[in-house]
């Protein structure tokens, strides 16, 4: 009854078009309140347990870093670059796109945030080039799925707190998922833009590589100093998160100077209005959680697959189908947060490695990004050029089974996302 109480309770609110984070929340209290005895304070104290952790300071931090370096001149930077070495190719604009989600997601750890930053600059690039507006807006709606799987990722920096991993680990675990979906995004896109012949923009010349890459210099040692610091034991991934603050906010006021001391508290106000949000999601993901806990609901549905099935295959391909379907109504954040400790305990018993568990889940909830109806991505994306969504997912089709393909290789080759992980441990 208290299951079928839960349930009812959250997708009711999630119907009516409560935030998520509401939901989550919303749900804990509405159990609490009717279903036991207990204060309905205790609610509340376990958002804030939840929140109150050092290792989730890497969040906003990351968050922050993100966005000075879209008002810094960062990703600009990043993004001329990325078009020196491969824009005078056929289809050389749709594999900018990929090379510059890559090198973004790579500082942000945001799809949202890199579908923004790279697309404000290379959408109308390629519409004035000729491309397809649609295909422009689907292109980077799927490249911007890079960013919660290639490190530092926020999603993977939650997934390991809530399924109690290294979050060292869990990062270098996306990279192999995140190459292998932008090698498979950018030979779809090459093969699109043959077929209609999108052509490249201008000649390569190394002199105009050599100009750009001095001209993001700055921006390229980012992930190299944040992840070359991380995984050589020099500093832990949340003070990793605050350096990577801080060398945004230097490299934003004092040597590309797009940052003003004037405007940089309108900048850090953004970044704290969306750190909030992904926090309070995080705090009232713990509230159902300790809910879903209490009520032992982990517990039965890891004793359900089990006597559903003993092969672990069939297992992990519920549970991608699962996700899946959730990732068209919900985003990557909450689903991780929701799903983790009620999937990771079966997937426990069925042997699977919780770190490799994780890279599929992060993997499916990317997908989930560029799946109508929600797929936030999509919506970015469209903004950005000014598109119906309606019309760009008609053009997002071949990704999202390109990238469902990947998913697929990433759940069923362990390597692919183990090797770093394993690497490291040695």
């Amino acid at each position: 009854m208290s299951t079928v109480f839960l349930m009812a309770s959250f997708f009711g609110m999630l119907f009516v078009g409560l935030p998520i984070a509401l939901c989550l929340g919303g749900t804990a209290f509405l159990y609490v309140f009717f279903l036991t005895s207990i204060s309905p304070v205790i609610v509340a104290q376990q958002i804030l347990a939840n929140v109150d952790k050092f290792s989730l300071m890497a969040v906003p931090f990351f968050v922050m870093a993100g966005v000075l370096m879209e008002f810094g001149g960062i990703s600009r930077r990043i993004v001329a670059f990325a078009k020196s070495l491969v824009g005078h190719f056929t289809g050389g604009l749709a594999l900018a796109v990929i090379v510059a989600s890559v090198f973004f997601a790579a500082m942000t750890g945001s799809g949202v945030a890199a579908t923004a930053a790279v697309g404000g600059i290379m959408i109308p690039s390629m519409i004035a080039s000729g491309y397809n507006k649609d295909f422009s807006c689907a292109l980077q709606a799927t490249a911007g799925i890079f960013g919660p799987l290639i490190p530092p990722s926020i999603v993977m920096v939650l997934y390991g707190i809530a399924a109690n991993q290294s979050v060292s680990d869990m990062l270098l675990a996306g990279v192999g998922p995140g190459l292998i979906q932008a090698l498979l995004v950018a030979l779809m896109a090459i093969y699109i833009c043959r077929k209609r012949n999108f052509r490249g923009e201008g000649s390569f010349s190394l002199k105009n590589v050599w100009h750009n890459f001095r001209e993001s210099i700055w921006a390229i040692l980012s992930p190299l100093i944040i992840l070359g610091g991380i995984y050589s034991g020099v500093f832990t991934p949340t003070e990793a998160a605050g350096i990577s603050c801080f060398y945004s906010l230097i490299v934003g006021l004092f040597i590309y100077k797009e940052i003003t001391f004037r405007t940089v508290f309108t900048v850090l106000a953004k970044a704290m209005r969306d750190a909030g949000g992904i926090m309070f999601i995080v705090g009232a993901s713990g509230a159902f959680a300790w809910v879903l806990t209490r009520e032992r609901i982990p517990m039965k549905i890891a004793s359900f697959f089990l006597g559903f099935t003993t092969s672990p295959v069939v297992f992990l391909l519920l549970v991608t189908v699962i996700l899946l379907v959730a990732g068209c109504f919900i985003d990557s954040i909450p689903i991780v947060t929701i799903f983790t400790p009620i999937f990771v305990p079966a997937a426990i018993k069925f042997g699977i490695s919780p770190v490799h568990f994780g890279a599929i889940m992060v993997s499916a909830t990317c997908v989930g990004l560029i799946t109508p109806p929600l797929g936030l991505n999509l919506f970015m994306a469209s903004s950005i050029g000014n598109r119906p969504t309606y019309a760009v997912i008609k053009e997002v089709w071949p990704f999202i089974l390109v990238t469902v393909a990947g998913l697929v290789l990433v759940t069923f080759v362990p390597a692919i996302s183990m090797f770093l992980p394993g690497f490291s441990a040695r």
